[in-house]
């Protein structure tokens, strides 16, 4: 029942009738003089709250009867999307007409915008106005926010609260909530809840290796039925949760997944690593354009391939679609974007992973949301307007702002998004954990004649003192010089999710190609080897930890790997290994030391077919017999991927061994303190 007064109830019907008369003589000025031009003013949603004008020409777009009151449409003037218009008539020749400008121009006319506050209430977002005061403090369930100096309301009282601002109309401008957030929020817990689902059904080394935070985004996707997008910080584990979910799905599948060309075979020892019981044989990766994609159950490939394997794919009917780094299909106009909405048109279950989703440029998710929700989401006119600020200018919509981010955020973990700090779940995280990284094998010429000139002598029983090191050495810098390419497309993949990260490298080839491939980019980073002072190093630390434009920092294995301090960096990669353990383990520490406030990631990039396959292991054991003798926390056999070690293939372990030895006092490195030097312990 209304708690209006009489007095309310009349000043409402008066305005009302006023309202009606003034669109009666605008509809008839209109009608005697159909050739008169118009500016058409709309009203968007946006955080400044200013109106944007769309200029039109043409009498026949503007309506009989001009409703003021905004609908759940926006303009159709950009993409001609919608039935109902909402355009605003405003300053003209007309006498009718400038009087009805008169009232947007006066410090009675207020608009306001309805906004979703959390998943039961939503606020009014307007300036003062009396009468919108007393309609308000009629709803029994209002609330207001002294700080904020917003009023909100029940989601349920939406409805009875648009009916009853109707007649202040076309005074009072208020815009509803979307219906697609009316249809989702109407009856929804207070708090969000992912239901409990059996898991059981996955394989049992997937089951054991989840943690309880990766669980529960296994069994939000299930909540959403395999469409979903698990935007966790990276290092939390968005791999294993993925396959877990397609796991689950294994009825749907073949499975495609799409990922940057850098990481495909580690998505493949992934596969083998926590799906056991999937057959080897039923995994490929597609390496070029000609390639056949066999009648496999999974089939791994890169955006680029995807976008020249178009046609292919689409026949090949996939059920089950993996995007990793889904921001890759942030571009609709993009040709990987539109090739990726033709592959997905009829695919039921779709994951997507992103560890940076964009939320600082909303309009950069649509593709994405639209891929996982396409019947029941925002057209890309409303997402625009709503989200990012729309605002037209001469060249067309300009959508690159935001606006309502608090209300989204709150939308997409209602529907289609997880997302997890690392912060959120420390607790369940080690202090330190390592990742091995497959590095793509079609950019590693293992089949070079000096490599495997080099792997056959190895094996030669006479090969014996000096000679034999001298080929070991030999090995090892030409592994370096043929992983650059793999490693410094890996780099580049890094270097677009615009995170702080430290690479470390031992060869002065490989340190180059890597500075190169970051200067190139144009983006800051800072280097220190051997040659660089003590001094120097002070100012390149403090360069890097206290600035945020400088995102790399490229360092020298031997040089680097003690005496300083890059907390500012929780990334840790090395694109070459080193035999031994202790200088690896140091080196990681330039990240993960006191001032730490995150949990440090740390990957080794390996190719196959080259002395990482011996060094790798090697390492492995090595720190094994450390950690025996109590010598060692740490343990590289926790790395996510691990090389098979084959028993029957010649241990190098002895050749290493033979070398630390030989090198023992020649290689020194520098502490904080130049006084102090500690040596090479193999």
């Amino acid at each position: 029942m209304s708690t209006l007064t009489e007095e309310q109830r009349k000043r409402i019907e008066e305005n009302r009738r006023k309202a009606i008369e003034r669109r009666a003589a605008l509809s008839g000025a209109v009608n005697k003089n159909p050739s008169n031009s118009l500016s058409i003013a709309s009203t968007a949603n946006n955080t400044n709250g200013n109106r944007q004008i769309i200029t039109s020409n043409n009498s026949s777009s503007i309506p009989k009867s001009v409703s003021p009151v905004f609908p759940n449409k926006y303009p159709n003037n950009a993409l001609n999307q919608n039935k109902t218009s909402n355009l605003i008539p405003v300053a003209s020749n007309s006498k009718n007409e400038k009087q009805v400008a008169k009232i947007f121009q006066s410090h009675d006319y207020v608009k306001g915008n309805c906004v979703l506050l959390n998943r039961k209430r939503f606020y009014v977002d307007m300036g003062y106005n009396k009468e919108v005061i007393e309609i308000f403090k009629a709803i029994p369930n209002r609330l207001y926010d002294m700080q904020t100096k917003k009023w909100n309301f029940l989601i349920e009282d939406h409805e009875k609260l648009m009916a009853l601002l109707k007649p202040l109309q076309p005074n009072v401008l208020i815009v509803p909530l979307p219906r697609f957030i009316l249809k989702i929020f109407s009856q929804v817990p207070e708090t969000r809840t992912i239901k409990d689902y059996d898991l059981s059904t996955l394989d049992p080394v997937m089951l054991h290796s989840l943690l309880p935070f990766q669980k529960d985004g296994v069994k939000f996707g299930i909540q959403n039925e395999g469409r979903v997008l698990i935007a966790d910080d990276m290092g939390l584990g968005k791999t294993i949760q993925a396959i877990a979910i397609a796991n689950y799905y294994s009825n749907d599948w073949p499975l495609l997944v799409v990922t940057p060309s850098s990481v495909r075979y580690s998505w493949e020892q992934s596969f083998h690593t926590w799906l056991p019981s999937l057959d080897k044989a039923e995994i490929s990766v597609i390496n070029s354009g000609k390639d056949h994609i066999p009648n496999n159950k999974v089939i791994l490939m890169s955006y680029d391939l995807l976008t020249k394997m178009k046609d292919v794919i689409v026949k090949r009917k996939f059920k089950s679609v993996i995007f990793d780094e889904s921001h890759s299909l942030k571009n609709p106009k993009s040709a990987r974007t539109k090739a990726a909405q033709e592959v997905i048109k009829n695919v039921k279950r779709i994951i997507m992973l992103s560890g940076t989703p964009a939320l600082s440029r909303p309009i950069e998710l649509y593709t994405q949301l639209s891929a996982l929700r396409p019947r029941e989401f925002f057209s890309y006119m409303e997402y625009g307007m709503r989200y990012c600020n729309g605002k037209q200018t001469p060249w067309g919509w300009d959508f690159n702002g935001s606006s309502n981010m608090g209300e989204l955020q709150i939308l997409l973990e209602e529907t289609v998004m997880i997302r997890r700090l690392k912060s959120d779940v420390l607790q369940q995280l080690p202090s330190k954990f390592r990742q091995m990284i497959l590095l793509d094998p079609s950019r590693i010429s293992t089949k070079s004649k000096v490599l495997m000139a080099m792997s056959r002598k190895l094996q030669q029983e006479s090969l014996k003192g000096m000679e034999r090191r001298g080929v070991l050495l030999e090995y090892f810098h030409e592994t370096g010089e043929v992983k650059l390419k793999a490693v410094c497309e890996y780099i580049l993949d890094l270097l677009e999710s615009d995170k702080k990260f430290i690479c470390f490298a031992h060869h002065q080839n490989v340190i180059n190609g890597i500075c190169k491939v970051i200067e190139e980019k144009r983006i800051d980073y800072i280097r220190i080897d051997g040659s660089v002072s003590s001094e120097q190093r002070l100012k390149l630390c403090e360069k890097f930890q206290l600035n945020d434009s400088c995102k790399v920092a490229v360092l020298s294995i031997t040089s680097a790997n003690c005496g300083i301090t890059l907390t500012a960096a929780n990334l840790v990669v090395f694109a070459e290994l080193f035999w031994n353990p202790g200088i690896l383990t140091q080196a990681e520490d330039r990240a993960h030391r006191i001032g730490q406030q995150d949990n440090v990631v740390v990957q080794y990039l390996v190719a196959k077919g080259t002395a990482d396959d011996e060094i790798w292991p090697l390492v492995q054991r090595k720190l094994d017999v450390l950690n025996k003798a109590g010598l060692s926390k740490d343990n590289f056999k926790s790395a996510d991927t691990v090389l098979r070690e084959q028993i029957d293939q010649p241990k190098l372990e002895d050749f290493w061994n033979e070398l630390d030895k030989s090198l023992e006092g020649e290689w020194k490195l520098n502490c904080d303190i130049p006084e102090k030097r500690m040596k090479l312990v193999p």
